[in-house]
């Protein structure tokens, strides 16, 4: 079966203190482009994310966005720089002096200085935290994961039905083919008696032209490997892993040998099974564009 490269996935875990909320969401991209967006204290996971997402995913944007909710833990962690304090103090009170300000320093004109304050965590503290991010990324994936197969098991359902419609598009060209050399021989025949009149028609120069009409509009190689390229898309629709690649590639060919179809055969009722392939292919194309 396939998977879809269109789903949506959200996990929640919180443990010690650290609470984190991961979305994931998946797009349409011919590689595998993952997205991260986390918060700044939060940035040296960004790494492991991006492996742990990539061990999962093959193909397709992938934007992942950490939100944390930790409060409860920062007091802990939460530190000052007194010496920068002290800095920002002789700063204020020169430039009040130089200004001629009047009023006292307080405490609260140093608490717009934000970089005063930081949140340091020691070594086993990260460690717990990378744990919450763990349990909640692996929530997401997995909810992803489930929603891109569900997906993916439509598209195939639907890719297998427009299959068999064009296998047997292919098909009725296939009966037609030989007719059509036997309708052009009974077309030049008649033209050619019609400009001869009661003169003998010269059944070697017609079996000559008739021989070279077969020959220019010969489809049979272009149905065989046209008919193997279904086969092997059929196969694919059924096996396991990412197989969008290849399929794009089969489309592509059965595409090129449907047009040949096309372009070879001077015949109505064949240009117009080829109209309705080439409407079928374009339906394979739309959907192939999210496959993985």
């Amino acid at each position: 079966m396939l998977n879809s490269m269109t789903a949506f996935g959200r996990g929640e875990a919180g443990a010690d203190g650290y609470r984190f909320t991961i979305e994931l969401r998946t797009l349409n991209h011919r590689f595998c482009d993952i997205r991260i967006k986390l918060p700044r204290k939060y940035s040296d996971f960004e790494e492991d994310i991006k492996k742990r997402v990539s061990s999962k995913f093959s193909r397709g944007r992938i934007e992942v966005s950490v939100l944390a909710n930790d409060t409860l833990d920062k007091v802990q962690h939460l530190t000052v720089d007194t010496e920068l304090a002290k800095t920002y103090k002789r700063l204020l009170l020169i430039l009040q002096e130089e200004l001629g300000l009047e009023g006292d320093l307080r405490l609260e004109s140093l608490l717009n200085f934000r970089d005063l304050f930081a949140f340091q965590e020691d070594e086993e503290s990260r460690g717990k935290a990378w744990r919450v991010v763990e349990t909640a990324l692996d929530q997401a994936v997995s909810d992803c994961l489930l929603m891109r197969k569900e997906e993916g098991e439509a598209m195939t359902s639907d890719l297998s039905r427009r299959l068999h419609q064009l296998e047997v598009l292919t098909g009725e060209v296939e009966t037609r083919a030989p007719l059509v050399v036997q309708d052009a021989r009974d077309r030049l025949q008649k033209r050619i008696q019609d400009l001869l009149g009661e003169a003998e028609l010269e059944e070697a120069r017609l079996a000559q032209e008739v021989a070279f009409f077969a020959e220019k509009s010969d489809i049979t190689e272009e149905l065989v490997r046209l008919q193997s390229h279904i086969r092997q898309f059929s196969d694919l629709l059924e096996a396991e892993g990412p197989r969008g690649r290849q399929l794009e590639f089969l489309l592509q060919e059965m595409h090129r040998e449907v047009n040949t179809i096309g372009s070879k055969s001077n015949d109505l009722e064949i240009a117009q099974k080829v109209i309705q392939m080439k409407t079928e292919l374009e339906r394979f194309r739309e959907q192939l564009q999210n496959v993985e």
